[in-house]
């Protein structure tokens, strides 16, 4: 049996399976921009199944997040409560009683939580935690911005006047052990994901400079 040269006939012998190509398994692309809306349940359930994917991406270093924006006025024992507390006074007067109860994303400062992993010794860090991020929305149904940094390029920058090194004054002063203490919202139960939200004088600046939908009113828990 003769085969022609560049045909697309079967070698003599070669198995029926071989003749045809496997399909290549993709999976389908998320949606840039997230449209679920993540209720404070929701946002613990996300979360710590973000925090698996955090074990097995950083082969169980524990890792820290600075957080700010609609997520962390949810997760926050405490301003959740006084948000229903405040909720239900207005309620019972007869008044408007919209409160936040849902946001789409988690917004957490990416520049520094990069350059404190690269001070660890954590290689590709960043490259990591999108990894997990990716998964994450995957397993939720997400968009691919569930979880962003988008506002980084907003945020400010500091030098230090007695090194001259620029640092993240908002990222050093929610690290101080006093703030981690007082404004950690989420610890995994597996204690390898913390997120920190930002000290309330940064949520505040931070929101006054955005000023969206539901701002005015998180800037009143916060002074409260």
């Amino acid at each position: 049996m003769l085969v022609a040269v560049g045909s697309n006939a079967p070698w003599p012998g070669a198995s029926h399976a071989a003749q045809f190509s496997a399909p290549v398994s993709q999976e389908p692309p998320l949606a840039p921009r997230n449209a679920v809306e993540l209720s404070r349940e929701m946002l613990f359930m996300v979360l710590e199944h973000f925090s698996t994917m955090v074990a097995s991406e950083f082969s169980g270093l524990p890792i820290r997040l600075v957080a700010h924006g609609g997520a962390c006025m949810l997760l926050h024992n405490g301003l959740h409560e006084l948000a229903n507390r405040k909720a239900l006074y207005h309620s019972t007067r007869g008044e408007n009683a919209s409160r936040r109860t849902t946001t789409r994303d988690v917004d957490y400062i990416h520049r520094s939580f990069v350059a404190e992993s690269t001070m660890r010794g954590i290689i590709n860090a960043g490259e990591r935690l999108q990894r997990c991020i990716r998964a994450t929305a995957r397993q939720f149904g997400l968009g691919a911005d569930w979880m962003n940094s988008d506002a980084d390029v907003a945020l400010p920058m500091s030098t230090d006047p007695k090194t001259g090194l620029p640092f993240d004054p908002i990222y050093t002063e929610s690290v101080k052990e006093n703030n981690i203490q007082l404004y950690t919202v989420f610890t995994s139960s597996n204690r390898l994901l913390t997120i920190v939200n930002v000290t309330p004088f940064w949520a505040v600046a931070l929101k006054l400079v955005r000023y969206a939908k539901w701002d005015p009113g998180d800037i009143c828990l916060l002074l409260l």
